[in-house]
């Protein structure tokens, strides 16, 4: 035995064999430290890993996670890992089933999926329901006037039936008669209810016949006649002429309703010329009548008793 190991000895003291014996004194080493400290950490106990057990998804698509046996298992509708705050609950106790809320339009937040929100951060849903617009109701159609006359000089020595005179169809409002170079009447318009027309006496004429003379007899300053009623006047010019005689006739006043917008269309308007003849002769205003609501119609604005005349029973000078 002591031979081997003397042997031994010389053979390990061999410089060949010196690499070779510190290497193994080296593992030696390693493998005595290794089992030291792998030793002193071997006294606690291991943590043993369950793995996740697979089933088939709930119907509220919870996240179950359980990676210590010993802590509560977090169990969120949003699919959270663990649960962060709160008390640990029963995993087998039913979650209650979110309501869903069904609108007829939605408006979805841009990039979130199909949660709709509001823009303000939260998912509640939103709806829009359609305004009822009204639409406004049509103005009532206003009644208006058309008035047909004949007007005309009456030749010396004819009669009034046989006299040729000028029709003037739809007579536009403040048309001046028979002209406006000779104004000796004014359309002023019709009165209430189309019952006759009316007509400012502007030149120096005389009258007579079925009308009625506004504001009284004794001053004369319109002429109110009726359908199928006549007038006549008689003209002295100012530059001393002859003596002419006029007739006026109101054939129809017929009445049509039509928009508000279109009246004065119907109507043909105001004559600008017959204005001018009012404004030189200062008869613009009618002070005993005054203008409705209705284009073209007159009322009376004060309660003066204004008698009817018969101007036939008068007699003038016929001289011509």
């Amino acid at each position: 035995m002591t031979e081997f190991l003397n042997a031994l000895k010389t053979d390990l003291s061999d410089r060949r064999l010196l690499p070779f014996v510190a290497l193994v004194g080296v593992a030696l080493l390693a493998a005595i430290a290794y089992v030291v400290i792998g030793g002193g950490s071997s006294s606690s106990t291991p943590t043993a890993a369950v793995a996740p057990v697979t089933a088939s998804a709930p119907p509220s698509s919870l996240s179950v996670n359980q990676t210590n046996t010993e802590k509560p298992v977090a169990e969120t509708t949003e699919g959270a890992n663990a649960q962060h705050r709160g008390i640990a609950r029963n995993p087998f106790v039913e979650l209650p089933t979110p309501a869903t809320k069904t609108t007829s339009t939605s408006t979805p937040s841009a990039g979130s999926g199909s949660t709709p929100s509001t823009g303000t951060g939260s998912s509640t849903p939103t709806s829009t329901t359609p305004k009822e617009t009204t639409s406004p109701k049509p103005s009532k159609p206003k009644t208006v006037y058309h008035v047909a006359v004949l007007f005309g000089p009456v030749p010396a020595g004819t009669e009034a039936q046989a006299a040729v005179l000028t029709p003037y169809e739809n007579l536009k409002l403040l048309t001046p008669l028979p002209s406006a170079k000779l104004a000796l009447l004014v359309y002023r318009g019709v009165t209430t209810a189309g019952h006759s027309a009316t007509f400012s006496v502007v030149g120096e004429v005389f009258p007579r016949g079925a009308g009625r003379c506004l504001p009284s007899e004794a001053q004369c300053e319109a002429i109110d006649l009726k359908p199928g009623q006549s007038e006549q006047f008689q003209y002295t010019p100012a530059s001393g002429g002859p003596t002419a005689l006029y007739e006026l006739k109101v054939v129809t006043i017929a009445s049509s309703k039509a928009k508000t917008g279109s009246v004065k269309g119907l109507l043909g308007g105001v004559s600008k010329a017959g204005r001018d003849v009012l404004k030189r002769a200062g008869m613009v205003a009618i002070p005993f009548l005054h203008y409705s609501s209705q284009f073209g119609v007159l009322s009376f604005s004060s309660h003066h008793a204004l008698a009817a005349r018969t101007h036939g029973a008068q007699s003038f000078d016929s001289s011509r």
